[in-house]
């Protein structure tokens, strides 16, 4: 059983880490909890009956402790990681795993200075169940692809958790501590973008950070990164990316601040015969069922399969394998050096904004 510690018990992790966890008795124990909120940090603590740390850094040398999990707020992800680390523990970093390339290549040098400790970033979509099958067709049947349309246009936190679970939040978070997590988080996009960066692309590279990353990393290991960015457009948070891979186009979208409650988070392959859909759902009501569409026509016959509903957690299914990795000495697919790729990317995007 892997003794768990978890850094920042806000609304994600109530709502999917901590239960997740704890409801996988048999992998996993929760011994250890950190929060900037004191009132919050005592509630959780006492639920899931975990020792409460209101020092972070205490929590990583608490040795009741193997794995931390890092749910903190983006700008704090490379201290803690690294702290971790530096104590001896596996460490499990929700995506983002940094702000900018800096502070990830000191997370790398440390995992590699420690082949010894399992180090992942949180890509769910990466472990679900349609996801899975897309990448396990396109392996086994190399069919040209001649175009792929992919998108995030989301508005459903607020309302769903309004009709299902609320998280336990709290507003005793000290002024100070508001001031340093809003300084943190503007010099590390600053740096990420370079001097004399426009709002507009910090606005951009925020949505690319927090909600971006998740569909196009998931794009990234199904055919590679791009070969150019073509063109990027952008709006406020409505951001249109045309990608040019070797002989296809790709189109991302990602809107963020309508006020029609959905959640369209698709990503979809077209190969003249076949079109393959992977269908997200919304990660706020879990067990949602999950789809993945393939259509297949000749000349003379059209076929529709659709695989699922299969009702398994992205999220609890990314948690086993972390497991898998932890005991069997096996390497996540998405560790440190993996998610590099990712904000390379992003800045990429970014500069291209400016031009």
């Amino acid at each position: 059983m892997v003794k768990v510690g978890v850094i920042g018990v806000g609304t994600v992790s109530q709502l999917m880490h901590l239960p997740i966890l704890s409801g996988l008795p048999d992998l996993y124990r929760i011994t250890a909890v950190s929060d900037v909120s004191p009132t919050q940090l005592a509630y959780i603590s006492q639920v899931y009956r975990a020792k409460a740390y209101a020092d972070p850094y205490a929590l990583v040398r608490d040795p009741e402790v193997d794995a931390v999990f890092v749910c903190s707020p983006d700008q704090y992800h490379a201290d803690y990681a690294l702290a971790a680390m530096e104590a001896g523990k596996h460490v499990f970093v929700e995506k983002p795993v940094t702000l900018c390339i800096e502070d990830l290549e000191k997370l790398i040098a440390a995992e590699k200075a420690h082949p010894e400790l399992v180090c992942m970033v949180g890509y769910m979509r990466r472990y679900g169940q349609g996801f899975l099958k897309c990448k396990e067709l396109l392996e086994a049947d190399r069919r040209k692809i001649e175009y792929m349309r992919f998108r995030d246009i989301i508005l459903e936190g607020d309302f769903f958790m309004g009709q299902t679970r609320l998280p336990y939040l709290c507003g005793d978070i000290s002024d100070e501590a508001k001031a340093d997590s809003a300084a943190r988080r503007r010099e590390q996009v600053g740096r990420a973008l370079g001097e004399g960066c426009t709002e507009q692309q910090r606005i951009t590279y925020t949505m690319l950070t927090g909600l971006g990353c998740h569909t196009l990393a998931a794009v990234r290991e199904l055919v590679g990164l791009p070969v150019e960015i073509e063109s990027v457009s952008v709006q406020g948070e409505h951001v249109v990316i045309v990608f040019r891979y070797d002989d296809f186009l790709a189109v991302y979208e990602i809107v963020n601040d309508q006020d029609v409650v959905q959640f369209d988070a698709a990503i979809e392959i077209y190969q003249h015969d076949r079109r393959m859909k992977i269908k997200y759902e919304t990660p706020y009501l879990r067990y949602q069922p999950q789809t993945f569409e393939v259509i297949e026509s000749t000349k003379h016959d059209t076929k529709t399969t659709l695989y699922g509903p299969d009702y398994r957690d992205p999220f609890e299914e990314e948690v086993k394998y972390y497991h898998q990795c932890i005991t069997g000495g096996k390497r996540p697919k998405s560790d440190f050096q993996d998610a590099m790729a990712d904000l390379v990317l992003f800045r990429d995007i970014c500069r291209k904004i400016r031009t």
